[in-house]
């Protein structure tokens, strides 16, 4: 780049200006034209991107001032003598320099506001010239290795032909250097000897590094990913894509659904034996990370534990939690009511059945299969086991199944309250609120923003809960076996109204994973029903599940069968031995009409009888 300078008279400038021929440009550059791809970037930035630093950014600018060090303090002398660029040209070759170069640092520093930082390299540049301008045989760029004129130059048409190949061979299920080779034998006709690739006619065709820096040069680099790997690899593969809860505004405006198995072998009631653990249903607010329901299924994820994890959701927690066993708190788990927007595997839970009639469900979703991402908050806020590659091995935990209900209760409690939720905070550290799930739902919900659905707890029971067919006796209700009653129901007069030795069949509501209580309804209204368990029995055994409850009925009605059975042989077991003993049947002798009547006969044999047994007179 070369630099003339442009002078005109006092006289000539002032008329060019009152004529127009001048005007006073409106924008004010301090930067050249020449450099405006690095305007506003930091320095610092451009030098960390440099892989070869020979001569720092500042080391360059420094030298090129120090070429004009002397010239600045005496701009305005030389700007106003007779010839400025001999001048300049002068004090270059004093020191050595090349005169047209000095002359533009110098015109370059003045003009634009004297900022040394105008004296940079125009290296941002380089590079940037089109290569399909320049028509070559031979390929551009460094020399190959296997010699200078081997390779051919990436023409418009070579590139036309590499795109058109990817578009007809790109696929996720096939590696890059498969779809490459497709590309050189069906689109550029190319054959192989053995060594390598070579055209019949001698045409053109592209290399590996040509092909691959045209595709991913004119391809999108997000539908490139895409397309090579699928997209949940991508997924995987790719950076940052916002908060799951960025466009949220309130807690639970959108929940996640999803289930874990607790990962240890569990201990029978009655053996004590290794029987299998069982499934735990949650429910995630993902704005504040809250866990706000729970629910449970024996051995597999079922319909019935979502069920009961929309009920504990529209429940009082402290309520809920004395279902099983468990004491808590109000505080420590606040939340109350059901979710509008919630997300679901697409497991059982997506059977769930959406009327019309459930007025507090606005959006019902299923993630995509292979979607993990998608109900990424649940997800991630499962317990997990540490693994290792040693020999396979399981934990045989000495809780029984009610035990390790109590205990995932509590781990709700100490997940809510122990997760570290600093990336949902943004400004809320300013309110002193306390980094985890617990303290941002207790912030959010005490301002107001809390899309809480509450529901009655007779509707609650009534949407969410199994039905199961009761027998109403004169002394109870009955549910496979187990006796049930309050003294709300006994109010009603039920059970007077039932005659002695007949039944009344009805349908209750039953929590599957807890019989401790049922509900049942008479004359519309709902009658919560408690079990009625002997003294003698132990406390826990009022915490059994509905299939604990069917199993144990099972095996009293086989039992009690089984005890028919063998209590006709035993009677007649004791029978036998009697008249062998005897020579007599059990119940020998004749059927006499009328009563005994005494006569002398009757009278000895009396008091032969009290002699034999010592009865005195």
């Amino acid at each position: 780049m070369r630099t003339k300078l442009l002078t005109l008279s006092s006289l000539d400038f002032e008329e060019a200006i009152e004529d127009e021929l001048l005007v006073e440009s409106p924008d004010r550059e301090n930067f050249p034209p020449w450099l405006y791809r690095i305007k506003g970037i930091s320095i610092a930035a451009l030098e960390d991107e440099r892989v070869h630093r020979k001569e720092s950014y500042l080391e360059k600018v420094d030298r090129k001032y120090a070429a004009i060090a002397e010239l600045i303090p005496r701009a305005r002398e030389i700007l106003s003598g007779a010839d400025p660029d001999r001048e300049i040209g002068a004090h270059g070759r004093k020191l050595n320099e090349n005169t047209t170069r000095v002359r533009l640092w110098f015109y370059t520093y003045i003009v634009f506001g004297r900022n040394k930082w105008a004296l940079m390299d125009r290296s941002k540049n380089i590079g940037h010239w089109n290569r399909d301008e320049k028509i070559s045989p031979q390929k551009l760029g460094r020399p190959s290795k296997n010699g200078c004129k081997s390779g051919f130059h990436t023409t418009p048409e070579m590139k036309e032909l590499i795109l058109k190949g990817y578009k007809a061979y790109k696929s996720k299920y096939k590696s890059q250097n498969k779809i490459y080779r497709a590309v050189l034998t069906n689109i550029f006709g190319c054959v192989s000897d053995g060594n390598q690739f070579y055209h019949p006619q001698g045409k053109p065709f592209p290399s590996r590094a040509q092909y691959r820096r045209c595709v991913t040069k004119h391809v999108d680099p997000a539908v490139l990913l895409e397309e090579e790997k699928g997209s949940s690899k991508a997924r995987d593969l790719s950076g940052e894509m916002g908060s799951f809860s960025a466009g949220l505004q309130a807690v639970h405006q959108r929940v996640e659904f999803d289930g874990y198995y607790v990962s240890e072998k569990l201990t029978g009631v009655a053996e004590g034996s290794i029987i299998n653990s069982f499934c735990v249903v949650r429910a995630v607010c993902v704005l504040s990370g809250q866990i706000t329901g729970i629910g449970f299924a024996r051995e597999k994820e079922t319909m019935e534990a979502y069920r009961m994890c929309l009920f504990s959701m529209a429940m009082d927690k402290v309520k809920f939690a004395e279902f099983f066993g468990v004491k808590i708190h109000a505080w420590e788990w606040p939340c109350l009511g059901l979710a509008g927007d919630i997300v679901v595997d697409r497991g059982p839970a997506s059977g769930l059945d959406c009327l019309p009639e459930i007025k507090w469900l606005s959006a019902f979703e299923l993630p995509p299969p292979y979607s993990g991402q998608s109900k990424a908050t649940v997800e991630s806020s499962h317990p997990r086991d540490r693994k290792n590659h040693d020999q396979p091995a399981f934990f045989h935990s000495s809780h029984i199944f009610t035990e390790v209900v109590h205990r995932e209760i509590l781990r709700v409690l100490k997940d809510n309250r122990s997760s570290n939720a600093t990336k949902r905070m943004e400004d809320l550290y300013a309110y002193g609120v306390e980094p985890t799930p617990h303290g941002v739902w207790s912030y959010y919900s005490s301002v107001g923003r809390d899309l809480s659905v509450e529901m009655p707890f007779d509707d609650a029971v009534r949407s969410f809960l199994s039905k199961e067919t009761v027998v109403i006796k004169k002394d109870a209700v009955y549910l496979y076996g187990r006796k049930y009653s309050s003294q709300s129901l006994v109010g009603t007069g039920i059970f007077n109204r039932v005659a002695r030795g007949s039944t009344i069949k009805a349908e209750a509501y039953v929590l599957n994973m807890c019989v401790r209580s049922i509900w049942i309804e008479l004359h519309g209204q709902l009658h919560q029903l408690y079990a009625m368990i002997p003294m003698s029995m132990p406390e826990d055994s009022s915490y059994l599940t509905l299939e604990d409850l069917k199993r144990l009925n099972e095996s009293r009605k086989n039992s009690n069968r089984a005890q028919e059975d063998k209590s006709l042989a035993v009677s007649q077991h004791y029978e036998d031995r009697l008249k062998q003993a005897i020579g007599k049947d059990w119940d020998d002798g004749r059927l006499v009409i009328g009563q005994p009547k005494k006569s002398a006969a009757s009278i000895r044999d009396s008091t032969d009888q009290k002699k034999l047994t010592g009865v005195k007179k």
